[in-house]
Formats: structure tokens, C-alpha cells, sequence
């Protein structure tokens, strides 16, 4: 059984300045501990010339698996701030990495946590996050004179049509929210009078878009 998560969609940074010191987060998708320790590998060569670079992960859906570093920071200031705000948005499936070049003024413990956290904030607010929501993968076989009541009940509902496909009956592909699925099958059986024909071909992600929670930012 899929679970709904929420990820990036696509990779994404930002770059803050916060008392001289450029502090650029990056969120990256990925599916394993191995991807995103390859991905962390990267830009550890990519900024080798940067101060720190710390992260923190979450990956998985069913068990969560949480990792994070301080890359050099005061122990607990930089990668745990960074995690609680993955936390805090439920993202999972992700990699974040904030790479600080420093500007000659301290922060202190205080400083650096809300700088991290910030910067962090700031990236998840701009980036194309959205939410993988499950849907079922049902085919609806029926008469063809079901066809218009069928095109006139998926307006407006959670109804994705996949295909469309016409022989001696019409066959349509279409992905819907799990708890929905028994209400589409009541109508397109009384619509048919018994005459319908459907299918579970098994589950599927749909990209939706997610709003993001407001976060605080740095002093």
C-alpha cells in the first residue's frame, strides 16, 4: 500500500546572506541513504572551497529514516535545525544541504541554528515541493451508451482518465483516490444497470501541489 509523502519535485537551491557570511541551501529528490550520500559526495567536491557543508535526510514512507551533520558547526547548531524543518514540513525522500561560506563574524550557538534553519526555510517555501498522493489504477469496462453518463460524472471529481480505448465496448483507464473508489463503482454499476465491468490494476503516485507551512526566520 503506497503512502502519501511530499518531496521536492525537482532539485532547487537558494543562496542568503546573513552577516556577511552566504549561506546556500539546496534540496534534492532522492529514494535511498546510497542516492543521497552520492548526492551529499557531490557537492562536498562541488563547494570544496566552502567553510561547511552540512545536511540533514529523511528518506522513506512507511519507517522514516533520519540523518543529519554538522560538517565542522558547533555540534547540534547547523544539521539538526535542518532536520526539524523537514520534520516540520513532512518532507520525506529529500536531502538538504546547506553550504555556509563564512564571512568573518560569529553567530554563536543561538546565531547558527536560526541561520541554518532560515536558510532552509527560505529554499522549501521557493522550491517546487508537492505531494505524492495515492490513487488506484481501475479499468472501467462499459456499454457505449454508459459513455456519456461517464464523461458527465468526472467533471469536476477526482477522476484522472489515463486512456480511452473503443472495440465492441468502451474501456477507460483512470486513477482515483483510494476513498473514493467504492462511490465510482456504486455510480458506474447504476449506471450501467450491473452491466459494468471494473478492474483493479494496483496504485499509483499523482504529483499535487502542496502548500507549505509557515516557518519563522532568522534574526
Amino acid at each position: 500500500m503506497l503512502i502519501a509523502y511530499a518531496a521536492p519535485a525537482e532539485p532547487f537551491h537558494r543562496e542568503l546572506e546573513i552577516k556577511k557570511s552566504i549561506f546556500i541551501a539546496h534540496l534534492v529528490p532522492v529514494s535511498s541513504e546510497e542516492e543521497a550520500q552520492e548526492a551529499l559526495s557531490g557537492f562536498r567536491k562541488q563547494y570544496k572551497d566552502a567553510t561547511h557543508n552540512c545536511y540533514a535526510w529523511r528518506i522513506g514512507t512507511t519507517r522514516i529514516l533520519e540523518k543529519s551533520g554538522d560538517d565542522g558547526e558547533p555540534q547540534g547548531t547547523a544539521g539538526h535545525p535542518m532536520l526539524h524543518v523537514l520534520q516540520m514540513q513532512e518532507l520525506t525522500n529529500v536531502l538538504a544541504v546547506v553550504t555556509r561560506y563564512f564571512g568573518g563574524i560569529k553567530l554563536g550557538a543561538g546565531g547558527l541554528t536560526r541561520a541554518y534553519s532560515s536558510s532552509l526555510s527560505e529554499a522549501v517555501k521557493e522550491a517546487p515541493i508537492v505531494r505524492y498522493t495515492p490513487h488506484v489504477h481501475l479499468r472501467l469496462t462499459i456499454p457505449y451508451n454508459g459513455v456519456g453518463g461517464f464523461e458527465n460524472y468526472i467533471k469536476g471529481t477526482d477522476i484522472i482518465v489515463k486512456d480511452r480505448s473503443f472495440t465492441d465496448k468502451a474501456v477507460m483507464d483512470f486513477l482515483c483516490l483510494p476513498e473514493k473508489e467504492d462511490a465510482h463503482r456504486r455510480f458506474f454499476t447504476d449506471l450501467t444497470a450491473g452491466k459494468a465491468d471494473i478492474e483493479e490494476l494496483g496504485e499509483e503516485y499523482v504529483k499535487m501541489e502542496r502548500k507549505i507551512r509557515s516557518q519563522g526566520s532568522a534574526d
